[in-house]
């Protein structure tokens, strides 16, 4: 009988077994945290700063999804954190992590984190990045409600900066500060039809990134062309039409069948946005999906001023949907978000940053592994923890 391999004896969980340079570690992790600002009165603060940062970030790789969790999580692994830090406190409650959490201004976390990133590759040319907002259902009403900008690396799964807004129809207003996380220089932004404006697009093009847009709606002339544009094409089979490619794909997945046939025209002649937009590419998808004896038929149009063919095209706005299965669908299913009820002061954004923190950290980490399976390890084998937090604050 042939045994599976199991998770726990590859390489990656080895590596990040091997015990570390403690004194190292500790000094690195006060260090980055010598000028962050700190809310609290100091005479009356017996953690550090950095202390209730490194407890909250912990919990939440070691699967705790809300502040009583990391509480209790720091309470049965006190004397872990003793030796981890060289700091014999007792552990914080739960009054004193959730203080934290609702005080300290997002501003300082970004910049913490925007810090961490500089330690990745910069190098963001031809790859595409995703602005998406997402919606924090438990701390959200018909009065009030908490939006979530975020900028995305599709390639590497990480999550680059976002900012919290009033509502949906406020995401816009976050996309100069999500460009200024990293110069985004050479990628491809990809962005829904709710960004299609030119104060968006020229934001996009004057950091020197291309930009691919839904269009709807929204911009009614312009979809009025493309769709005028692609109609004839078709008609005519695609015959003798100048700049046109096309691919077609195919997928049968649970009993789904999936059918997609992406058409691209690089010359544009025939269109009379294209300088105002720096239009390079314009892009119709036609998709058909089958579930049972359910047919459910779409075109959708896009523009971009990058120039490129069908499979190019095909490739990039399929992978614009990463964002909801590898980030939105992993906070609302591994990590509860849309559960959470904390909304005092800063909470919500702030658990919202560590949590995106805690992904990045895995899937740099230990790209092999699931978000699921790593946050098992981490509550289970404490040196496997003590990895990840190493390869974090050890530069």
């Amino acid at each position: 009988v042939t045994m599976a391999r199991r998770k726990t004896t590859d390489k990656n969980f080895a590596d990040l077994q091997e015990e570390i340079d403690l004194e190292r570690f500790r000094e690195s992790v006060r260090s980055n945290f010598a000028d962050f600002p700190d809310p609290r009165i100091s005479k009356r603060c017996i953690y550090p700063i950095w202390y209730l940062f490194l407890i909250t970030l912990s919990g939440y790789l070691a699967g705790c999804n809300t502040v009583a969790e990391i509480a209790h999580f720091a309470e049965i692994r006190a004397s872990w954190f003793a030796d981890l830090i060289g700091l014999k406190v007792a552990a914080p409650s739960y009054d004193t992590l959730w203080w934290f959490l609702a005080r300290v201004h997002p501003q300082a976390f970004k910049e913490l984190i925007n810090r961490w990133l500089q330690g990745l590759p910069q190098e963001m040319k031809d790859q595409l990045l995703v602005i998406d907002g997402k919606r924090l259902k438990g701390v959200s009403d018909n009065k009030n409600i908490a939006h979530i900008v975020e900028i995305f690396a599709a390639e590497g799964r990480l999550v680059i900066a976002q900012e919290k807004v009033a509502e949906k129809a406020s995401e816009t207003q976050a996309v100069p500060a999500l460009l200024e996380a990293m110069d985004v220089s050479g990628a491809i932004v990809s962005m829904d039809a709710l960004y299609a404006h030119m104060d968006i697009i020229d934001e996009v093009l004057n950091k020197g990134a291309d930009y691919i847009v839904g269009i709807k709606g929204n911009q009614s002339h312009l979809k009025a062309e493309a769709y005028n544009f692609f109609e004839q094409a078709k008609a005519v089979n695609y015959q003798g039409v100048e700049g046109i490619t096309r691919e077609e794909t195919h997928e049968k997945n649970r009993g789904r069948i999936e059918s997609r046939h992406v058409c691209v025209v690089n010359a544009l002649q025939w269109l009379p946005q294209r300088e105002k937009w720096h239009l390079q590419s314009m892009i119709e998808i036609r998709s058909e999906r089958k579930v049972a004896d359910k047919v459910e038929q779409a075109i959708r149009y896009y523009g971009s001023s990058r120039k490129a063919g069908a499979k190019e095209f095909a490739k990039w706005i399929r992978a614009h949907w990463a964002i909801e299965n590898s980030l939105h669908h992993v906070m609302d299913v591994v990590f509860k978000e849309d559960a959470s009820l904390s909304d005092v002061g800063f909470s919500a954004e702030n658990m919202a940053l560590i949590r995106r923190l805690a992904v990045n950290v895995i899937r740099t980490m230990d790209s092999g592994r699931g978000i699921t399976d790593a946050r098992r390890n981490a509550t289970y084998a404490p040196n496997y923890l003590r990895g990840l937090l190493g390869k974090v604050f050890i530069k």
